[in-house]
């Protein structure tokens, strides 16, 4: 059985990725797919991994583990997705660096299936909206360490990424920019589940509740259904379209105002994740998805 594990991370995809698989279950379950609730294994893999602190589990367990996420008979993959798996939101930015313990928390997951094999799958976005959002969501004391202990130049998504292929070299990285993520969600939905190239997934195009106008949202599933995108490039050229008449500001707008910040070093941060991206798409075993 292949796992694909979705690693989030927290501020990218907000489990729409498995809301919108969930939607499609019963299909997807018919080509061997198995889209496990998150309330299913969320907290079994947690409490797994800390009470094995990383050993694999023996072989009537690591099948326990197994039979009790999966129920589908005759299951070739199954998808689990959490934002937390490579930590909880509050440690997300520590000791100056983004997602610091993702590499021992990856080999700790991968360890509870050591005979099957695992494929993961992150979600990178610009650090300066990322800080920025997230000292917005955590409680005060971590934000207050944030702020008063971080330099936003240091954050780096390569280093997390680095870590992750060094602690567990079998398991490919799939990687992309969250800021793609409109022209690249149907290519997300399907590397992550591997569904057949002509199966369509219902309710595909909710994502783009986010970021657009209601009324954009209609007339581009409008247009979609009376004009099917023949390929991918396409797809993603009526979406460019509709996102240039339709893409609504106040739903995606970050207060970047942290004490300390200026436009001149928000530029800066975003000139940094560029070149870390090149980086990443360097790196051995990492696909960086692009649109």
């Amino acid at each position: 059985m292949q796992i694909s594990l979705h690693l989030g991370p927290h501020l990218t995809d907000e489990d729409r990725l498995s809301r919108c698989l969930i939607k499609n279950r019963d299909q997807l379950a018919e080509v061997g797919i198995a889209i496990p609730g998150p309330g299913k294994y969320r907290e079994l893999l947690r409490a797994a991994c800390e009470r094995l602190e990383g050993a694999p589990p023996d072989p009537e367990s690591a099948a326990a583990i197994l039979d009790d996420i999966v129920t589908l008979d005759g299951a070739r993959r199954v998808v689990l997705s959490s934002q937390d798996f490579l930590s909880p939101r509050g440690r997300a930015i520590r000791d100056n660096a983004l997602y610091p313990d993702a590499g021992e928390n990856l080999r700790r997951l991968r360890a509870l299936f050591p005979d099957q094999s695992v494929e993961a799958f992150v979600a990178i976005r610009n650090p300066a909206t990322f800080m920025a959002s997230l000292v917005q969501v955590i409680h005060d004391k971590a934000r207050t360490r944030i702020l008063e202990t971080t330099d936003p130049a240091a954050l780096s998504w390569s280093a997390p990424i680095a870590a992750m292929r060094e602690a567990c070299p079998d398991v490919p990285l799939t990687v992309w920019c969250d800021e793609d993520t409109p022209y690249l969600w149907s290519e997300v939905l399907h590397v992550v589940s591997d569904h057949p190239e002509d199966m369509t997934l219902a309710h595909s195009y909710d994502w783009f509740a986010q970021v657009m106008t209601a009324e954009g949202l209609e007339k581009m599933l409008a247009w979609m259904h009376d004009h099917p995108p023949a390929t991918e490039d396409q797809r993603r050229r009526i979406i460019s379209a509709f996102l240039d008449k339709f893409y609504d500001a106040e739903k995606v707008d970050v207060d970047l105002n942290l004490p300390g910040w200026t436009e001149d070093l928000v530029a800066v941060l975003s000139e940094l994740y560029d070149q870390d991206v090149k980086k990443i798409s360097a790196m051995d075993g990492v696909r960086l998805l692009t649109p």
